[in-house]
């Protein structure tokens, strides 16, 4: 999996996004309040800055490239069309790599 589609920017939806950019996905955060987004942006790089200064302590130069790696991964949009549809190009590929049937998506 390297990318991650998550709906929903509340608490959890930012903690997953936060979780899955750190560990390499691109992740595309969907709601359809763009004050969601903001805030879940705020969110997410408040907790960096969090995670940052415990995992490298004083180096700041470290710290500052995995917060902005991380933030870089992530992607906002309150367009729901485009995840559904990023996600059903991405289920048929998988389906037809795998030989499963495509009848629901």
């Amino acid at each position: 999996i390297s990318h991650v589609t998550v709906i929903g920017g509340g608490l959890m939806g930012s903690g997953i996004t936060q979780v899955a950019a750190q560990t390499g996905h691109h992740v595309t955060l969907v709601d359809l309040d763009e004050g969601v987004l903001a805030a879940s942006t705020t969110r997410i790089s408040s907790s960096l800055s969090r995670v940052a200064r415990k995992r490298y302590h004083d180096d700041k130069e470290a710290a500052n490239r995995f917060i902005e790696t991380t933030m870089s991964a992530i992607s906002t949009t309150t367009s729901a069309g485009e995840a559904v549809k990023e996600y059903r190009s991405c289920y048929r590929s998988y389906s037809r790599e795998h030989g499963c049937q495509t009848q629901a998506v």
